[in-house]
């Protein structure tokens, strides 16, 4: 509905010169909706969401605080992960807003008025919001509102990357919704990051402990920033992650494998040697990873021993 307004002012109203200009009035209760809900004011959103003209699904820019997981690479120690919180501003609607907020009142309400969950934005799906911020019940809710499988394969990611294990794992999981190249690709960026909680829950589901999906490894010592081809024991021998090589050893894990993750090489003519970057190397076994991405500790190298005794004239010759 577009309504019409005039100048106050008599004199020109009477002259002829009346001033006037649309008002969308859907789209001003919809954005009013949308701050309500992104400065929590439950009383406001619910005033608007009783409107008959508003449109729950509006989508505007508001500024949000948002949690972000920042892998930091140690020399000859493990892989850490830093969550901050920082501003953005980006377009969402009020179901994104409630949702990241951990509002729940106010989602079961958007929801109850026919809240779209399967709408995308920059920061991804209203769910996937759920898990960042570790809205757990939210979270149940949204599953049970229809969400999608894109949905749902996107907040198993998103666990993956920020440490939510348990039922954050497990429900997608059992919901026959999540694909087998996503569920390794989430159990592989745990391995990377240490979370064992989120890497137990996914094997305990079933995920192929041997199977490989294309990450991004990370080393400071030797430097290594590349997507490349790996399974998960790879990707926790690289981020020198003691206590999920143990975890994936313990689960079966295949050690006879190779990796081109870049090493000395030589010149067949002078026979001089020279680095080369990941992925222009020949393939090295896991037990060369171990040694080229050392751990302080040498607890790696420990477990990796242990499983290949007696050591072959074959295996020494991977070195």
């Amino acid at each position: 509905m577009t309504v019409f307004g005039h100048s106050g002012n008599s004199e020109g109203f009477l002259s002829g010169k009346q001033q006037v200009f649309p008002v969308d009035y859907e789209a001003d209760v919809s954005q009013r909706l949308l701050e309500a809900s992104s400065s929590n004011d439950l009383k406001s959103a619910l005033d608007c969401i009783n409107d008959p003209l508003i449109d729950v699904n509006f989508v505007g820019a508001v500024s949000l605080k948002v949690r972000v997981a920042e892998v930091i690479c140690h020399e000859e120690s493990a892989n850490a992960v830093r969550f901050e919180y920082r501003e953005l501003k980006t377009d969402v609607t009020a179901l994104f807003v409630a949702v990241h907020n951990g509002n729940l009142t106010l989602v079961r309400k958007l929801l109850s008025h026919g809240a779209d969950v399967n709408q995308k934005f920059f920061r991804g799906f209203s769910i996937t919001a759920a898990v960042r911020e570790g809205h757990f019940e939210i979270f149940e809710i949204l599953l049970k509102n229809g969400a999608s499988q894109s949905d749902c394969e996107e907040a198993l990611l998103e666990a993956s990357c920020h440490g939510r294990g348990g039922k954050f794992i497990e429900l997608p999981m059992a919901s026959d919704l999540i694909r087998a190249n996503i569920a390794v690709h989430a159990l592989v960026t745990a391995c990377c990051r240490g979370f064992i909680d989120v890497a137990d829950t996914l094997l305990k589901c079933g995920v192929d402990v041997n199977a490989a999906t294309r990450v991004l490894l990370q080393s400071s010592k030797p430097s290594l920033h590349t997507n490349i081809d790996c399974t998960p024991l790879v990707a926790a021998v690289v981020s020198r992650q003691v206590a999920i090589v143990r975890l994936l050893l313990q689960d079966g894990a295949n050690f006879d494998i190779k990796v081109p993750l870049g090493a000395w090489s030589w010149d067949m003519g002078s026979g001089d040697e020279f680095r080369v970057g990941a992925g222009l190397a020949e393939p090295y076994a896991i037990m060369w990873c171990a040694f080229e991405y050392f751990e302080s500790s040498g607890t790696i190298l420990q477990l990796l021993l242990r499983h290949l005794s007696p050591i072959s004239p074959q295996h020494l010759s991977q070195w």
